[in-house]
């Protein structure tokens, strides 16, 4: 199975290895507001990668953060570069912390790479207090008929789970969460795409790098052709 370009480097040439992700930490400032996070807050961060975003929120003062990620080889990146990040190698489908313990559950360019949408969704209900928030960010698909050209992407790229924001909002809503904020930021998107020709020389080198296994004009036209934008949500669980 091809290494998924999250793990081989081509990605984090671009962003660095904390936030492998667009909008770095000025996303995760925002949804932290909209949330109204408290210093007391437990959150637990589902696909935290190297654990920047723990990091970071430990460092802000929030001193109850834990992540988890299924990747072993991103988390020991993040002991490597800071042993005492509390980090743990677990599935989102399987979450490692009691019903209701969590007020606030972050996802942040996640949800899209994960296997199991529903197994996904139904645990991070269960690990948040009623009234508990999901601050998520992630790519979608801004045009409904380009979805079967991402759907026969390889999986290792990240982008094959993308959905439409109808489809996003409609799964929420079935995993009993309710949306309070929805903002497009996709011109972050735009941000890192600039990033990733600067570190590569050209996208579709950063393609042949990080999908060597894909024809990388194949990978630009179902990008192009779902029109793929970035957002940002909060949602309820009721």
């Amino acid at each position: 199975m091809t290494q998924p370009m999250y793990e081989n480097g081509s990605l984090s040439k671009a962003t660095g290895d904390k936030t492998l992700r667009p909008g770095g930490f000025d996303l995760t400032d925002r949804l932290l507001t909209l949330c109204e996070v408290s210093a007391d807050s437990s959150i637990l961060d589902v696909g935290c990668g190297t654990g920047g975003t723990v990091e970071y929120l430990l460092d802000s003062g929030f001193a109850h953060a834990i992540g988890i990620d299924r990747s072993e080889l991103l988390l020991q990146t993040g002991i490597c570069r800071r042993p005492d990040l509390p980090l743990a190698c677990a599935w989102s489908k399987s979450l490692p912390m009691a019903s209701g313990q969590a007020d606030t559950v972050f996802s942040e360019c996640s949800l899209s790479a994960m296997l199991d949408l529903d197994g996904s969704l139904t645990e991070f209900r269960r690990v948040l207090r009623s009234g508990g928030r999901l601050a998520l960010s992630d790519i979608y698909a801004r045009n409904a008929e380009g979805l079967p050209a991402l759907h026969a992407l390889p999986l290792s790229c990240g982008l094959r789970k993308a959905m439409t924001r109808e489809q996003l909002t409609e799964n929420l809503q079935a995993h009993g969460f309710e949306i309070a904020v929805w903002e497009d930021h996709s011109e972050m998107l735009k941000q890192l795409v600039g990033q990733m020709i600067f570190a590569h020389g050209s996208m579709r080198e950063f393609w042949s790098q990080s999908e060597p296994s894909a024809d990388p004009m194949a990978l630009q036209s179902a990008v192009r052709e779902a029109r793929l934008g970035y957002h940002l949500l909060v949602a309820r669980k009721t």
